[in-house]
């Protein structure tokens, strides 16, 4: 029997708990940690165990607490959703882990079982997808398998210093089950969101710029002749805040006056203006976000998390990447989005990666030789 419940799951009692983890030994963040915590010793097991090679994908460690005095009897199965902790978690990854556990429960019993969201906090996958796999391959079992949604799984009690910080510059928290989490994202993202700024921008038309932070100066100027030929009115401009080349995007946006929202692939906390844009800084019209926690530093993972929560809360992605071979590890995100990908053409031939992603390219207006935004403008009004 299947239950989906929120709360700590370490205040329900059960016989099995099972763990998110990748296959390299790390426990770092989010439910792993908890666990690393709480059960060291089976922290050194699993180490020593993904060490030998023996922790694979779809291959769990399990461990049971045996200890004499303070036993509680419980097995803990260290379930990968990711084979290294730099990377995100994988459907695919998910569904053979699932088909193990399943086989795993068979001969239990009635026993309680408590499941976290499955690769939903740090490893990035959609809530709604997740579950309904662990539905569909846990379905008509013995055992009662306590289900917890993603903000119960990985939500952080803020220390009383962040809270005062977050006051003090007017930044708030929303979670998934908040009336005001954007309605963009429901039933598609189940993280915690941190917002700076007019959160009613989300309900108006989006346009994501994904850039290559080493961009070239042919691709810098692509970036730049789209945007200035896009108007300064009707469009909210999404762009990253991490890289110099990003930033400067930021400050040619903002010489439009136009809206802009800025993800942050850090602690919203850490964020610094630079100096050349506080001229331009105008609170009523830029919308900070972040969806790592307040003080946390920049991470790879926290950098992809980032980048598809912006594949997810955009009306339309535009692709500036002459060299998309790192885009190509999402190409199934963004195959399943909803919204519209065009990307600018820097070729003679057709790119096979775009059309698999159904993607639109942008060329040239042949009268004016400027980039032809109208599929953009089409797609947004």
């Amino acid at each position: 029997m299947i239950e989906f419940v929120k709360g700590d799951f370490f205040d329900y009692t059960a016989d099995i708990r099972v763990n998110t983890v990748n296959c390299v030994g790390v426990m770092g963040a989010g439910v792993a940690l908890l666990f690393k915590n709480k059960f060291p010793k089976m922290y050194e097991e699993y180490l020593r165990e993904c060490n030998q090679g023996k922790v694979k994908i779809g291959f769990p460690h399990v461990w049971k607490d045996n200890e004499i005095f303070n036993s509680t009897g419980v097995t803990i199965i260290n379930f990968p959703t990711k084979d290294h902790w730099k990377n995100p978690s994988e459907y695919e990854f998910v569904e053979k882990g699932l088909v193990w556990l399943r086989n795993y429960l068979l001969d239990k019993g009635n026993v309680t079982m408590t499941l976290p969201a499955l690769g939903c906090g740090h490893g990035g996958l959609d809530w709604e997808k997740v579950r309904k796999m662990i539905s569909e391959k846990l379905e008509n079992l013995a055992a009662r398998i306590l289900v917890f949604e993603p903000s119960s799984s990985v939500s952080k009690e803020l220390s009383p210093d962040t809270l005062a910080a977050l006051k003090e510059k007017h930044i708030i928290k929303v979670a998934p089950n908040d009336f005001n989490y954007p309605k963009k994202l429901r039933g598609k993202s189940a993280v915690e969101i941190y917002i700076k700024g007019n959160r009613e921008i989300f309900d108006n038309k989006i346009l994501s710029i994904i850039v290559d932070i080493k961009a070239n100066e042919r691709e810098r100027e692509a970036v730049l002749k789209c945007l200035h030929t896009l108007p300064d009115n009707g469009i909210v401009y999404l762009l990253g805040y991490n890289s110099s080349f990003e930033i400067d995007l930021v400050k040619d946006v903002l010489t439009k006056n136009v809206r802009v929202i800025l993800m942050v692939p850090y602690g919203i906390l850490g964020m610094k203006i630079r100096k050349d844009l506080i001229p331009l800084w105008d609170e009523n019209k830029i919308t900070v976000v972040s969806i790592a926690q307040p003080n946390q530093s920049w991470k790879i993972n926290e950098s992809i998390n980032a980048l598809k929560f912006r594949f997810k809360i955009s009306d339309a992605i535009l692709i500036a990447n002459y060299d998309y071979g790192n885009l190509q590890k999402y190409e199934k995100e963004l195959q399943e989005i909803n919204n519209e990908v065009f990307y600018i053409n820097y070729w003679t031939t057709k790119v096979e990666f775009y059309n698999r992603i159904n993607a639109k390219q942008i060329g040239r207006n042949r009268e004016t030789h400027l980039p032809n935004m109208n599929p953009i403008l089409e797609t947004l009004h």
